[in-house]
């Protein structure tokens, strides 16, 4: 199944709607298509479990595939319709991964106990087909390409590669490269202009030179965690990680773009300002003539962070009566420290749970510290 589609998306309908601000109308506000169905995800999935040295060492694996039919997906119509798109079952979709996680018992006496765990996964999804026919999509998001391809992951970074800046004027000059206009005249980039590459060659930077600048997908993620306990204290450590992952920084492509009248981050101070300066921030120009803040691997992070997520110190009082069974004071501290090098606020977000939007940071508040204290009492 899939609940996040137009419930009424299979029917035929009129919307309202108003002429010059004045007159109500009624318009075509879908084409109902009445073989849609659910999808349908067939999944096999495979586990083991190993107890090792008289239970000291606990290892887990687990393996799951899934093939996604009917993927709800939105067709193109011809112009004739009067609407863009309606809803079919054209697309489909693959899911692959695993995780592994092992516990080790290091110390287990009387007094001390302390154990140590650790998790790896990963995950892949591949596109397997798209509506009308098509082997790509691109969606526009937030100023960004996402682009969705038969064969690739299904929500990749789809830009122009950067090379620099362009330091001197005859640098600028010997590149001969230029941005066509639809009037026929070409606009040549100038000595503080970004290098963008030229994927095809042919001296003009268009579309035609986008290709994969990053993947929103980490490579591995998991969890490490930590107990020690010592007579009635234990210390529980917790940290979390994800390696290999791209983020889209939304937030820092306005704040250095240097083409409108708004706040700018300190980093403009190192902007190019005159002849023979090397640097990787163009000159500020109002309005951004040679798209030097379009959508590039300018704005594209490495998202891989480790981050303590938790700490938390506990002291069970040994009371054991009639009543209560137990007595545990706890204090725990979460969010306590984030080692990354992405330059936004937080590399641990989530803008939204469609899969487009993964990897695109539009400054949504981070996570923050927090401390809490506590007492739980078993009766």
């Amino acid at each position: 199944g899939n609940d996040n589609v137009n419930p009424i998306a299979n029917r035929t309908y009129f919307v309202a709607g108003k002429l010059f601000n004045t007159i109500g109308t009624l318009s075509m506000g879908n084409i109902g298509n009445t073989k849609l169905q659910w999808e349908t995800t067939s999944r096999i999935t495979a586990g083991a479990q190993l107890a090792a040295f008289n239970n000291r060492l606990h290892v887990a694996f687990n393996y799951f595939f899934g093939n996604t039919y009917n993927l709800l997906s939105l067709n193109d119509l011809s112009y004739l319709s009067g609407l863009y798109t309606n809803w079919g079952n054209d697309g489909r979709l693959q899911n692959e991964g695993f995780d592994v996680s092992a516990n080790l018992k290091i110390l287990s006496l009387k007094d001390w106990k302390w154990d140590f765990g650790i998790s790896v996964g990963h995950y892949k999804n591949e596109i397997r087909r798209l509506p009308n026919g098509k082997d790509y999509m691109t969606t526009p998001l937030y100023g960004a390409t996402i682009l969705t391809q038969v064969g690739k992951a299904a929500n990749l970074f789809y830009g122009y590669r950067t090379d620099g800046v362009y330091a001197t004027t005859d640098e600028a000059n010997q590149s001969g490269l230029y941005i066509a206009s639809p009037n026929g005249t070409n606009a040549y980039f100038q000595a503080g202009d970004m290098k963008f590459v030229d994927t095809d060659g042919n001296g003009s930077i268009g579309e035609e030179d986008m290709q994969v600048i990053g993947d929103p997908n980490p490579d591995i993620y998991g969890n490490l965690s930590t107990n020690l306990s010592w007579k009635h204290f234990t210390l529980s450590v917790l940290f979390n990680y994800s390696l290999g992952n791209d983020i889209f920084n939304y937030q820092r492509m306005i704040l250095e773009s240097g083409s409108r009248f708004m706040n700018q981050t300190e980093a403009m101070v190192n902007r190019w300002t005159c002849e023979g300066q090397v640097t990787d921030i163009p000159s500020a120009s109002y309005g951004d003539p040679m798209q030097n803040s379009r959508f590039s691997d300018r704005w594209i992070e490495d998202g891989s962070y480790i981050r303590l997520k938790n700490v938390t110190l506990s002291y069970r009082i040994p009371v054991d009566n009639a009543i209560i069974h137990g007595i545990t004071v706890w204090g725990a501290a979460n969010n306590v420290v984030t080692f990354t090098k992405y330059l936004g606020s937080d590399p641990e977000f989530s803008l939204s749970n469609n899969i487009l939007t993964q990897g695109i940071d539009r400054g949504l508040l981070p996570l923050s510290r927090n401390f809490s204290l506590g007492v739980k009492i078993n009766l």
